[in-house]
C-alpha cells in the first residue's frame, strides 16, 4: 500500500510510541492478568502499521506476547492504515472497531491474513487502553431476564430446548446452513473474504 497523505515524523514517531506502549502494556498484561493469559491459546503474529511507514508487530505464543518494531517477516494478519495520523486515531477512539471497518470499506487501510483476528486483537487491547471498554452493567436486568416467568401472557409461546453441544447429525439442512457461516469457518482458520 503507498499513502495518499503521508504523516510527517512527528505523528510517525507518535504512532510508532503507541504500539510500543501497547505492546509493552500487553506483555505485562499477559503477566498479571489471568483473563489475559486464557486469550492467548495459539502462535500467531499480528502486524500493525501506515503505509507512510510506521510498523510494529506482536508475536503470540501460548500464554505470552512478545512486542517487536518493525515489519513481521510472515505475519499471521497484517492491517496497514494510509497513514500514521489514521492509525493513531483510530486505535485510541472508543469506537475503535466502526473506524477499522470504515477504513476498510473507504480502501484507507488493508488487511491480510484473517480479519477475525483483528477483533480479537482488539480485544487484547483495551486491556491495555480501556478506551470504549464494557464495563458491568449498572442495573441488575429485570426478573424476567434472569429466570422465565413461567406466569407471564406468552410463556406458552416461548420454545424453550435444553441446550445442545453440537447439532444434530441427521439435521442436514442446518448443517449445509452452518458450513456457510464466515465466522465459524474464519475462526477454524480457513481465508475467508470480509467482503
Amino acid at each position: 500500500m503507498i499513502s495518499s497523505n503521508p504523516s510527517g515524523w512527528i505523528v510517525r514517531s507518535l504512532f510508532r510510541l503507541l504500539l510500543a506502549i501497547l505492546g509493552t502494556g500487553m506483555e505485562v498484561a499477559c503477566r498479571l492478568s489471568d483473563a489475559f493469559r486464557r486469550q492467548v491459546t495459539r502462535e500467531l503474529t499480528i502486524q500493525i502499521g501506515s503505509a507512510d511507514g510506521a510498523f510494529h508487530h506482536y508475536v503470540f505464543t501460548p500464554r505470552t506476547v512478545t512486542s517487536r518494531p518493525g515489519p513481521a517477516p510472515t505475519p499471521t494478519l497484517s492491517l496497514c492504515f494510509d497513514n500514521a495520523h489514521q492509525g493513531t486515531l483510530t486505535l485510541l477512539s472508543p469506537h475503535a472497531v466502526g473506524k477499522f471497518v470504515r477504513a476498510l470499506l473507504d480502501g484507507t487501510a488493508e488487511y491480510q491474513g484473517n480479519a477475525v483476528l483483528l477483533l480479537w486483537f482488539y480485544g487484547l487491547t483495551r486491556f491495555v487502553l480501556p478506551i470504549g471498554r464494557m464495563g458491568p452493567l449498572r442495573d441488575v436486568p429485570p426478573d424476567a431476564y434472569i429466570a422465565p416467568d413461567p406466569d407471564s401472557k406468552v410463556a406458552g409461546r416461548i420454545l424453550r430446548e435444553p441446550p445442545m453441544a453440537e447439532l444434530d447429525p441427521t439435521w442436514t439442512l442446518a448443517h449445509q446452513q452452518r458450513a456457510k457461516m464466515v465466522m465459524p469457518r474464519g475462526s477454524a482458520g480457513e481465508s475467508v473474504p470480509l467482503w
